[in-house]
C-alpha cells in the first residue's frame, strides 16, 4: 500500500529540519494579529447578475515587500475564517523569511461571509475559487501568490492552482482527500467505501472490546438517565442524531477524534486523545456497565464540550449519518447534497453503517427542495486521481494518523508526477500547517522543511519567468523603436 511509504524527498531533509526547528518556533509567533477587510463579492460571477455579498478577509502585511514580495494565501474552507487563522501558524511563521503578506479568505456562506437569505444557496467549488481569484487580482496583481489549505481547504488549494495558474504560483495542500471524490478509480489505489472507517478503527486497536462494551452499555441504559445523568445533552435528539440509536453521539465522538490525534494538547483536547479514550474505556470496562456508560459520556464531552458545563445541543448533521459528515441543515450539509458527499460505509467495532445513495438523495431532496448530490461533479471538473499528473507546483502532505489520508495523493502512486509529496507517520489532520513547536514529531518538522524549500523553488521560478517575459518585452520594444527610427530615416531621405 502506498501509504506505508515515506517521501524520499522529505527524508533527505531531516537533518536540515532538525537544525532549523528552534528558528521556526521563534518565527511562529511573528504574525499574530490581522486586519479585517470586507469586500463586495459577486454572487454568481456572471456579469449580467448584479447581486453581491460582503466577503470577509483577514490580512497582515507587516512583513510584505509591497509590489514584489509574495502573498501567502489561505484558501478558506468550511468555517469562520478566524478559526483557520489560529490553526495555521506555519503559514504565518514564514512571512518574515519570505517578506510575505498574509491573507486569509473566508468561504462564502460561512462565518460572516453569508449572502442574503433571499439569494438561496450559490455555493460550489467553482464559485468559491472565483471569489478568491477576483479579490487577489484586484488587490495583489503582479506578485506571486502561494496558496495554502488543509482538509477541504487543501482540496480547494489544489483546485485553485489547477484552475487559476495565472493567479497561484504554487499550492501547499495538506490532508486534501481528493481521491475520496473519485470512487470510480478507488480500486486502483486500494481504497474502498470502508477505508475511512478502518483507519479510524485502527486508532482504537488497543480498546476494541471496551468500545463494544461501552456501546452495548449505552444502548442498555434508559434514555432519561443518558440525557440528565451521564451525557449532559440538551435533549435526547442530541444522542440519536440521524438514527434510532442512543449510542450514535458516542460513536460520532469516536469517529471525530482520530483526525485530531495530535501529540500535544490542542483546542481543549489532551495530547494523543485516542490513547486517552482507550485508557478511559479500558479502565471502566474492568469495573461495570455504569462506569462504562460514564466513561463513554466523558469521552463524548471531551470531544465536543471540553471544559464546558453547558448542555450539549443536537448536531444538524453527523451522529448516525454518513461517516465524516454528510447531508444536513447548514452550509456543509448543503455542499454534501451537491458536490462533496462522501460515499463512506463502516463495518468496524466503532460503528456499523452501510452507505445508501438513495437514502442520501431523499434526505437532500427533502431538505433543499429537490436538490440531489452529484458525486462525480468535482472529479469531472478538476480531475480526481488525474490531478497529480495534470497540474504542477502542488505539494501534497498527509498524516497517517488521519483517516482522511485514505483519499490523499502519495508519491509512490505517482512516481512520474512533477509535483511534491510528503508523508507524516506521526501526523494527524494537517498537523504540518499548525505553528511549529519544539516538540513536533521529526517527520512533521521535516515535512515543513520540504514545503519551505518548495515555496522557495516556486518563487524563484516565478521571478525567473517574469524577468524572462520582461526581457522579451524589452527586446520587442527595442525592435519596434528601431523599426520606427528606420522608417523615419527613410522618410527623410525620400
Amino acid at each position: 500500500s502506498s501509504v506505508m511509504l515515506s517521501c524520499a524527498r522529505v527524508s533527505a531533509m531531516l537533518m536540515l529540519a532538525a537544525s532549523s526547528t528552534q528558528a521556526a518556533v521563534a518565527r511562529a509567533a511573528t504574525v499574530e494579529t490581522y486586519e479585517v477587510r470586507l469586500e463586495a463579492q459577486s454572487l454568481t460571477h456572471d456579469t449580467s447578475d448584479a447581486r453581491t455579498f460582503a466577503q470577509r478577509w483577514l490580512v497582515n502585511l507587516t512583513y510584505w515587500n509591497e509590489g514584489e514580495g509574495p502573498i501567502f494565501f489561505y484558501t478558506g474552507n468550511e468555517g469562520p475564517i478566524e478559526a483557520f487563522w489560529e490553526g495555521n501558524g506555519f503559514l504565518r511563521s514564514l512571512a518574515p523569511q519570505f517578506h510575505a503578506g498574509v491573507v486569509f479568505a473566508e468561504e462564502r456562506y460561512y462565518g460572516q461571509s453569508v449572502p442574503p437569505v433571499e439569494y438561496g444557496y450559490e455555493l460550489t467549488a467553482s464559485l468559491i475559487l472565483a471569489d478568491y481569484a477576483a479579490v487577489l487580482r484586484r488587490n495583489f496583481s503582479g506578485v506571486p501568490i502561494i496558496a495554502f489549505g488543509g482538509s477541504y481547504g487543501g482540496t480547494l488549494a489544489t483546485f485553485f492552482r489547477a484552475s487559476y495558474p495565472d493567479v497561484v504560483a504554487g499550492a501547499i495542500a495538506a490532508s486534501a482527500p481528493i481521491g475520496y471524490y473519485d470512487p470510480a478509480r478507488w480500486a486502483e489505489f486500494n481504497v474502498t467505501a470502508d477505508t475511512f472507517a478502518e483507519i479510524i478503527a485502527d486508532a482504537y486497536r488497543d480498546c476494541g472490546a471496551a468500545i463494544a462494551g461501552a456501546v452495548a452499555a449505552v444502548r442498555g441504559t434508559d434514555v432519561d438517565s443518558l440525557v440528565d445523568v451521564f451525557f449532559g445533552v440538551c435533549s435526547a435528539d442530541a444522542l440519536y442524531g440521524n438514527s434510532t440509536d442512543p449510542a450514535a453521539l458516542f460513536q460520532y465522538a469516536l469517529e471525530s477524534l482520530p483526525q485530531l490525534n495530535y501529540p500535544y494538547p490542542v483546542d481543549g483536547l489532551p495530547a494523543s486523545p485516542c490513547g486517552v479514550v482507550c485508557e478511559t474505556l479500558n479502565n471502566a470496562a474492568a469495573r461495570d456497565d455504569h462506569d462504562l456508560v460514564a466513561a463513554a459520556a466523558n469521552v463524548t464531552r471531551m470531544a465536543f464540550a471540553a471544559g464546558s458545563d453547558e448542555c450539549l445541543p443536537a448536531f444538524s448533521e453527523g451522529p448516525g449519518g454518513v461517516p465524516g459528515d454528510g447531508p444536513g441543515l447548514g452550509s456543509w450539509g448543503y455542499q454534501s447534497c451537491t458536490e462533496t458527499l462522501h460515499q463512506f460505509s463502516s463495518h468496524t467495532v466503532v460503528r456499523s453503517y452501510s452507505f445508501n445513495a438513495s437514502a442520501q438523495r431523499a434526505i437532500c431532496a427533502e431538505l433543499y427542495d429537490g436538490v440531489v448530490p452529484n458525486t462525480s461533479a468535482l472529479t469531472a471538473m478538476y480531475g480526481g486521481y488525474d490531478l497529480p499528473t495534470t497540474v504542477t507546483n502542488v505539494f501534497w502532505s498527509n498524516g497517517l494518523l488521519d483517516p482522511w489520508h485514505g483519499g490523499g495523493f502519495f508519491e509512490s502512486d505517482f512516481p512520474d508526477s512533477p509535483n511534491l509529496f510528503c508523508v507524516m507517520p506521526n501526523g494527524a489532520h494537517h498537523l504540518d500547517l499548525r505553528g511549529p513547536r519544539a516538540d513536533d514529531p521529526p517527520d512533521v518538522t521535516a515535512c515543513r522543511a520540504a514545503e519551505t524549500a518548495a515555496i522557495e523553488t516556486w518563487l524563484a521560478a516565478w521571478r525567473e519567468d517574469r524577468l524572462g517575459r520582461a526581457s522579451v518585452l524589452q527586446e520587442l520594444s527595442e525592435e519596434r523603436g528601431a523599426g520606427v527610427a528606420s522608417s523615419n530615416a527613410a522618410a527623410r531621405v525620400e
